[in-house]
């Protein structure tokens, strides 16, 4: 499964935290929704992540959102265009209860992706 699309601003909550990501519009689709290990091409550059696709707060009704931590830095990538691919899902979403638990969960499917899916 990929999607394609131009890398929109977010509200900036990944990189208070320390997982700052990438973000794309995608089609909305449940049975997509969950974290996934993923790899993305920008400007002709490959980069691996971990993914999560899903409802997004703060976005119109209808939009869905693919957004992926990169484990290296990509710089100022915002409006250019991104494929997506995400290699295997990992797990479905989960609710958390405040920022610490989420980023919490955050790190145990980036440590999880990168030894698992990429050898890190």
């Amino acid at each position: 499964m990929e999607f394609s699309g131009v890398i929109k601003k977010g509200a900036g909550l990944g990189s208070k935290i320390s997982y700052p990501t990438i973000n794309i519009v995608v089609p909305k689709d449940e049975e997509k929704s969950g974290v996934y290990a993923c790899k993305v091409e920008i400007g002709g550059r490959e980069f691996e992540g971990a993914g999560y696709v899903g409802e997004k707060k703060g976005l119109a009704e209808d939009e869905y959102i693919c957004e992926v931590f990169l484990f290296e830095d990509c710089g100022d990538v915002y409006g250019a265009e991104a494929r997506i691919k995400l290699v295997e899902k990992i797990r479905d979403v989960q609710k958390v209860k405040n920022l610490e638990e989420l980023k919490s969960l955050i790190y145990k499917d980036v440590k999880n992706i990168k030894e698992n899916y990429f050898g890190y």
